[in-house]
């Protein structure tokens, strides 16, 4: 919307531009591009919509209410006005560099992002013959009710819902963990706090892709749950990250990565309270 008002400045404006602006007009279009008649959704949880969406897609099929879902996350490069509001909350690092969860961390690297995961019922990928490339097993979604911009710094409500996903793996304990760690002080510092809570000397391996990827605002959870697919797929694990801030209490694993991952669990955090985590675990054979 920005860009249009900017660029005809006070001209006719384009037939198509309230579609254009509409909060629905990248779901409309998608669905209008693939012909996907069923429900469509447009869902917001500032950086966490993207695992919110992976969310929803699993527990639609689970509880009978589709068969496939197209779950998509996307989102443009902040315009100017957005970019300078990110600064001036203290989102936005101090230099060029993305370092999550390192003493030096001032804040996250915006960049643009998107990807797109298909989620399907295990009957009907069978009819159609697909080969699964991971499965969602599980997950949960929370609202800390706590502030409009801060996370809550006891990190209850991640904790609990981290132990009640987890609930249905007969250890407790993941494979892996792939933090939200924006890079922010406040918010990785409740990570490491709830998972050093939960796991102690027991820590899964750790990934934390934003000091790589930057963070891809509304799309990141999604861009992420698509690397944490190829990492089940492969039987592979990412480096750990590198120069940990001591103060965090961390008790990372000792470097030597542990054999093929089969499970791993997703951590994402919003402004604005909301919290959501997943389970993934390695494909079946159907």
């Amino acid at each position: 919307m920005e860009r249009d008002l900017e660029e005809t400045r006070g001209a006719k404006l384009s037939p198509y531009a309230i579609s254009r602006w509409r909060g629905n007009s990248v779901s409309a279009a998608v669905s209008l591009r693939h012909g996907l008649g069923g429900s469509v959704l447009s869902l917001n949880a500032a950086s966490a919509t993207g695992a919110q969406i992976l969310w929803m897609a699993g527990s639609m099929i689970r509880g009978g209410m589709a068969d496939l879902v197209v779950a998509v996350a996307a989102d443009p490069y902040p315009s100017e006005l957005v970019g300078r509001a990110l600064g001036r909350n203290g989102s936005v690092a101090r230099d060029a560099a993305s370092t999550p969860l390192t003493p030096g961390r001032s804040g996250m690297i915006p960049a643009e992002g998107a990807a797109c995961l298909i989620l399907e019922g295990e009957s009907h990928a069978t009819k159609r013959g697909a080969v699964p490339l991971a499965e969602w097993l599980g997950g949960g979604c929370l609202n800390e009710s706590y502030h409009l911009q801060a996370p809550d710094p006891a990190g209850s409500t991640l904790e609990n819902l981290i132990r009640d996903v987890l609930g249905e793996l007969p250890s407790s304990i993941p494979d892996w963990i792939s933090l939200h760690a924006t890079g922010t002080t406040r918010y990785d510092s409740v990570e490491a706090q709830v998972i050093q809570r939960l796991f102690g000397e027991r820590m899964p391996w750790v990934s934390a892709f934003k000091g790589i990827t930057g963070h891809a605002l509304s799309a990141s959870g999604l861009l992420e749950a698509a690397l944490l697919v190829e990492g089940l797929k492969r039987a592979e694990l990412p480096p750990l990250p590198m120069g940990i801030d001591e103060s965090l209490g961390l008790t990372l694993p000792d470097g030597k990565k542990p054999s093929a991952p089969k499970t791993a669990l997703q951590i994402a955090q919003g402004m604005g309270g909301d919290v959501v985590v997943n389970l993934l675990g390695a494909a079946v054979e159907l």
